[in-house]
């Protein structure tokens, strides 16, 4: 069984088959592996052949280098062009409705107390955050969505290694998906917020991004909009504002949960869920590769694993295209 088959054969396990796109991408590293390591790093890529440490697909910066700054380009990015074509703004579509509770591993104490006090569920204002959250009038031109950057048909990412914005601006960071995003503890590859409130207010106003000038602006775009008014004045009680903007969107993130793949069933004791190759990734994972272990060399968060397949590029510049290039990128103890 070769490297390659190992990778995809693991992360099939933590993928939803069939749900999303195919990944393609080890293909090209496939016909030209890379050369022969040495023994320290065949040990090292031994521990990789799954391709599922978290640490190995977070950026660790080298001892001795300060990490990019959000605002600061570094000379590869002033090489690249100032500005890209947006894509059209994504649907929600199927992909994009809210997610059921009834999934094999779903954390269910865990789950419920992602829920803040100050915002409960409600399936109204779970409605009015996914018409936001795919609506481009939140950004100054028009042009720009949540969705934009998080597209239920890639993943609830958008494919490209750093986000495109309003007028074409290209930003610094590869979109994280929202996947599961509930559960974490902050927010952002620098984990600058805690909570998903915070998380949704600041693309809107952010200059790279949706562009406007301050969240009072997007509301008043919002609040033209009879719908809206309705909507603010049914699930709040009040008229369209930032706060409560924020809050509905953050309800709608919440439902984006997956704990139903061949994987979790796997865990949950169908041994046949996942094939014998897999099984020897996900031993390696917890074994020799120390993939399970919390890492502090890293100057971003480590990413969830689950649809990695299909939510390259990676790390939090989105330097590495496939997983074979991420797995390659750690056995030549880069970022360890």
């Amino acid at each position: 069984m070769t490297l390659r088959n190992h990778v995809h054969s693991f992360f099939g396990g933590v993928h939803r088959g069939g749900r999303y796109r195919s990944f393609t991408g080890l293909k090209r590293h496939a016909d030209h592996p890379p050369k022969r390591a040495s023994a320290k790093r065949r040990r090292l890529r031994i521990g990789l052949i799954a391709a599922t440490a978290a640490a190995a697909l977070s950026f660790g910066v080298p001892p001795g280098k300060q990490a990019r700054s959000e605002t600061r380009s570094s000379p590869d990015e002033a090489a690249q062009p100032a500005t890209q074509q947006p894509r059209p703004i994504p649907e929600a579509g199927p992909l994009g409705q809210p997610k059921s509770l009834e999934q094999v591993g779903l954390p269910a104490e865990l789950t419920r107390q992602a829920i803040p006090p100050d915002n409960p569920q409600t399936p109204d204002k779970i409605t009015l955050g996914e018409k936001l959250f795919f609506d481009g009038r939140l950004s100054a031109d028009g042009t720009v969505a949540c969705s934009t950057c998080h597209d239920p048909a890639r993943a609830f990412t958008d494919g490209r290694p750093t986000s495109i914005g309003i007028n074409g601006r290209v930003g610094q960071r590869n979109a994280p998906t929202i996947l599961n995003v509930r559960y974490n503890k902050t927010q952002f590859w620098d984990g600058r917020v805690k909570t998903l409130e915070e998380q949704a207010a600041l693309p809107i106003v952010n200059p790279h991004e949706m562009g406007q000038p301050s969240m009072d602006a997007a509301v008043a775009k919002i609040a033209a909009v009879d719908e809206y008014k309705e909507a603010f004045q049914q699930v709040f009680g009040r008229p369209p504002n930032g706060p409560d903007l924020v809050r509905a969107i953050a309800s709608y993130e919440r439902t984006q949960i997956l704990f139903d793949s061949p994987f979790d069933h796997f865990i949950a004791g169908e041994k046949n869920a996942i094939n014998d190759s897999a099984k020897r990734g996900w031993e390696l994972f917890n074994t020799h590769g120390r993939c399970n272990k919390e890492a502090d060399i890293a100057a971003f968060k480590t990413p969830d694993l689950r649809n990695v397949l299909v939510t390259g590029p990676y790390f939090h510049d989105g330097l590495q295209e496939t997983l074979w290039d991420v797995i390659d990128h750690y056995n030549k103890g880069d970022g360890l």
